[in-house]
């Protein structure tokens, strides 16, 4: 490959990564959602039990309504590990309450407070879902069943 066919590889490849950023930014929450959570959540929001996957109906509503549930929602693996900005991520966290706990009546997410929950620390989530879990149900709270040991 000459030095000119290298250089205009180059920005060919530049230009793609750049128009696929761009992409990535006017995605739907929905989009977003089916792209970079459903892998675990399917589309559907069931969730896997053999996967230790939770459903969505009748638990996020009630774990989004908690603060801790909050915090605990910011710091799972496809919040952590994914590449959309924190407007995103709220806004996809509005699109499965919506979906999935529009009776629930919890606060929407926003920009801000996922920065601010992002940053608070939280060793293992395994041990943050139990405890989670622990304290809604001592308020009579009952959530889908943690199927990790």
């Amino acid at each position: 490959m000459t030095p000119v066919s290298r250089r205009a590889a180059t920005a060919a490849a530049l230009a793609l990564v750049l128009a696929t950023g761009a992409q990535a930014q006017e995605r739907s929450a929905r989009a977003n959602y089916v792209l970079l959570c459903s892998g675990c959540h399917n589309v559907s929001g069931l969730g896997s039990e053999e996967g230790g996957i939770p459903a969505f109906p009748g638990s996020v509503g009630k774990i989004a309504a908690f603060d801790r549930g909050r915090t605990y929602m910011m710091h799972v693996p496809g919040v952590v590990s994914n590449s959309m900005s924190n407007a995103e991520i709220a806004a996809v966290m509005n699109y499965i309450l919506d979906t999935w706990a529009p009776e629930a009546g919890a606060a929407p997410f926003t920009a801000e407070e996922v920065t601010a929950r992002r940053k608070l620390p939280i060793p293992d989530i395994v041990v943050e879902r139990r405890e989670v879990t622990e304290e809604l149900a001592a308020k009579g709270i009952d959530i889908a069943t943690y199927p990790w040991p």
